[in-house]
């Protein structure tokens, strides 16, 4: 099993280079979210209202850990070992709006969990609506308030939680079956769209089916301008590394 004390050293080993000088060369939290943008479960985090930061990382058994920076090195700052099951993901945000960031944490096991980051404690748990799985989540301002919404998908339904009142907003009446989600306006109305990488596109107002493609978008979805139309299209990647990118509006696939 390996040590976190290795898994920091690697983390620095990417940061630093392999070659080199590493005194010359100072961890910064810029570089290291350059670094690691391309793994959901691995964010730099900001610590004591913006005056120090850390890392925060999920491991393959399911625990949590926050790393602070330090000048002598790292320092553990929190740990969250008693989940489980497999972390889905995790966010670090100011879910509810009121200028306290929170850390919300989904497991494959059904749970969304809700930390307060100034103390670590849990502020809310999803006990009444029991999921036995969760295969997909993320959060947005779907609706346009003041806070953000949970979209997670979970035992084959699609599900908006109210990330103030954590009120079950609308659960779909139909069942999907993705392993990544993404919200985010990719056509020409003013409101976002929940897009599953199966190929589906679902109206984040008012629920409707926009477009069912009958081809995946990829594995892992994100969305970009690449027109430079002002417009984000949908950029899945494949298990090869290969890309495609769909335009909902045009309804077809743009590279």
């Amino acid at each position: 099993m390996k040590k976190p004390g290795i898994v920091i050293t690697l983390i620095f080993l990417f940061v630093t280079g392999f070659c080199g000088d590493s005194d010359s060369q100072k961890i910064n939290p810029f570089q290291m979210k350059k670094t690691f943008e391309a793994f959901p479960n691995v964010q730099v985090v900001p610590l004591d209202n913006g005056k120090a930061w850390g890392i925060m990382h999920a491991d393959v058994y399911g625990k949590i850990y926050l790393k602070r920076a330090t000048e002598q090195g790292w320092r553990r700052e929190w740990e969250l070992t008693s989940l489980g099951a497999k972390i889905r993901r995790f966010f670090v945000l100011d879910l509810d709006g009121d200028d306290i960031i929170e850390i919300v944490i989904a497991t494959t096991g059904g749970k969304i969990i809700v930390y307060e980051m100034q103390s670590y404690n849990s502020v809310w748990e999803n006990l009444e609506s029991g999921f036995k799985e969760i295969k997909a989540i993320d959060i947005a301002n779907v609706d346009n308030d003041k806070q953000f919404e949970i979209v997670v998908l979970a035992d084959n339904r699609l599900y908006i939680i109210d990330g103030l009142n954590k009120n079950q907003q609308w659960m779909s009446d139909r069942e999907f079956d993705a392993e990544n989600l993404l919200v985010a306006n990719v056509d020409r109305d003013p409101q976002c769209e929940i897009v599953l990488n199966t190929g589906i596109v679902i109206d984040g107002k008012f629920h409707n089916i926009e477009l069912e493609w009958g081809k995946i978008f990829g594995e892992r979805l994100i969305a970009y301008d690449m027109n430079d139309d002002g417009f984000k299209e949908i950029i899945g990647e494949f298990p090869d590394y290969s890309i495609r990118v769909f335009d909902v509006t045009a309804k077809r696939e743009v590279w």
